[in-house]
């Protein structure tokens, strides 16, 4: 059922169908290396047929980016290519607003930011999750001025996955991606087709993005972007949610087994998804999550029953069954505040949490046809063989620890620390020292190493080693922590207590079986300790 938006948005929901990206597939060369050259260009496009048409940037216009598909093994060469011209006008709007302003469009009587305004279009692309050499990897500061391109060869010897390709420019990340500059990329191999999944038109790929907009003195939608934070914040969460480009769009479903691919495209805003019938109910049952960032589980896990969530950057594979909901209309919310501090939802699914800047919590619908239909998928009792869910007394018995911790400035920024543990005695007068303090009250204490991009690289690791890494949380929000080229598995998580010296650290109840999967988004939940 279409509905307006209350307050000053004035969008119908639901009113446009979901837009799925096209699907690129690299062409062969001679010498059996595959190639595909992808442009950077600038485009008008409708986020809302209610709405003008956005200045945004694409690949290979389309927003978001065509889908890359590849085989495992597949050695691929890109050319990507800054086509954007040069005198392009930067197609965002960037402000500062007053406290309490984002559940809101508009600059909310601020000015402009000049310096976002007046940057230039240069950009560098990074294939996040990829096993990729260094030089492809898309480093932030490899930048490609328009008319330039940079080359990147990806081996895509990897499990079967969804990654993502998206801006890595350095200092101004948030903002490209926010202009459109991201896109899905898909490998296949021999287990994930054995499993005969489903696909073609019954495998959709879903990339959730928040956005914001921009308005007229007399507050009418105007259709460009704006990235508003706030005084008090420096994390953007927008009001608007973007799926595949279109704003609260639906899906027209036949009744059977659909694959969804889910990636959070969001700058700072986390997910927790449900999705609700008619009557608002909730029906996560007929969700299975069968695979993370990392590729395809060991086997079918059932969704949280308080909803499933994604941080940004974070993918999810999931097989939905609409079978049994012939002729509805589902709603998939969201149920996450923002900051998101992993706290219970304060409002039941589906109602707006303006206190937790969510005054939209609604996705996307799903429109299930009336008609019956055979769908011979039976999903397998075993996905993955190849999966293996870490334990630490089957870890090699000279592995490496190593500690981490993210720390927040008073100004709101964040810094990763790298930590190094410090002799009783070792102390220099005055120095700033972390001591922390395990379950058992033994206290250790830690100096900082590194913090920035450009300190002394401290951590050499072996190739082919085995680490466990300990990330502690001192913020008082839930972080992302990505490791790029590597997947990662959880382990367990410990609590910790804030405001105290030494900190705490007791253990907590081990993460849920999905969240055990590989991954390159490990979820840091505030006060927390998460080893992996």
């Amino acid at each position: 059922m279409m509905e307006k938006s209350t307050g000053p948005t004035s969008l119908t929901k639901f009113k446009d169908c979901l837009r799925v990206p096209p699907t690129l597939r690299p062409q062969i060369k001679a010498d059996q290396q595959y190639i595909l050259r992808v442009h950077m260009r600038p485009a008008r496009v409708q986020l809302h047929s209610e709405l003008p048409p956005s200045n945004v940037w694409t690949y290979e216009d389309s927003l978001p980016g065509p889908t890359i598909e590849v085989s495992r093994g597949q050695r691929l060469q890109v050319e990507w290519i800054n086509a954007i011209p040069e005198d392009q006008p930067y197609p965002i709007t960037a402000v500062t607003a007053p406290d309490g302003s984002q559940n809101e469009p508009g600059r909310s009587g601020r000015p402009a930011n000049s310096r976002v305004s007046t940057l230039p279009p240069w950009t560098v692309v990074h294939l996040h999750g990829g096993r990729t050499i260094a030089n492809s990897d898309g480093w932030t500061e490899n930048g490609a001025l328009s008319g330039q391109f940079t080359t990147s060869d990806y081996t895509n010897d990897q499990q079967a996955t969804l990654l993502w390709y998206h801006d890595h420019a350095m200092g101004i990340t948030r903002f490209n991606v926010y202009a459109g500059l991201a896109g899905l990329y898909i490998i296949r191999d021999a287990e994930e087709a054995a499993l005969h999944l489903p696909g073609g038109s019954y495998e959709i790929p879903l990339l959730i993005q928040d956005r914001n907009l921009d308005t007229t003195p007399d507050g009418a939608l105007t259709g460009r972007l704006l990235h508003k934070v706030e005084d008090g914040t420096m994390e953007f969460f927008g009001p608007f949610t973007l799926v595949n480009g279109t704003i609260w769009p639906y899906l027209p479903v036949e009744a059977r087994q659909y694959r969804l691919r889910l990636l959070n495209g969001s700058n700072s805003r986390f997910y927790r998804l449900v999705l609700l019938d008619e009557q608002r109910k909730v029906t996560l049952d007929k969700i299975t999550q069968i695979g993370t960032d990392g590729g395809l589980l060991g086997r079918p896990v059932a969704v949280p029953r308080d909803g499933l969530i994604l941080a940004p950057a974070e993918r999810a594979d999931l097989i939905v069954d609409f079978r049994a909901l012939r002729g509805q209309r589902l709603t998939l919310v969201n149920t996450a505040g923002a900051p998101f501090d992993n706290s219970p939802a304060t409002q039941p699914p589906g109602m707006p949490d303006l206190d937790n800047r969510l005054p939209h919590p609604e996705v996307m619908e799903f429109r299930v046809s009336p008609q019956p239909v055979d769908d011979p998928f039976v999903l397998p009792a075993t996905l993955s063989s190849s999966y293996r869910r870490l334990e630490h007394d089957r870890l090699p018995p000279d592995h490496q620890h190593r500690l981490v911790a993210l720390v927040e400035y008073p100004d709101g920024m964040l810094t990763l620390r790298e930590l190094a543990e410090v002799l009783e005695g070792d102390a220099a007068s005055g120095e700033a020292l972390i001591v922390i303090a395990d379950e058992r009250g033994k206290t250790v204490q830690y100096r900082t190493v590194a913090k920035q991009f450009e300190d002394t690289v401290n951590w050499f690791v072996a190739y082919g080693s085995t680490e466990v890494w300990s990330i502690i949380n001192l913020t008082e929000d839930t972080h992302p922590f990505h490791v790029l080229g590597r997947s990662m598995r959880t382990r367990w998580a410990g609590k910790t207590l804030c405001g105290s010296t030494p900190v705490s650290l007791s253990r907590s109840p081990p993460p849920s079986m999905a969240s055990q999967g590989a991954s390159c988004t490990i979820v840091t939940c505030w006060n927390m300790r998460t080893t992996t």
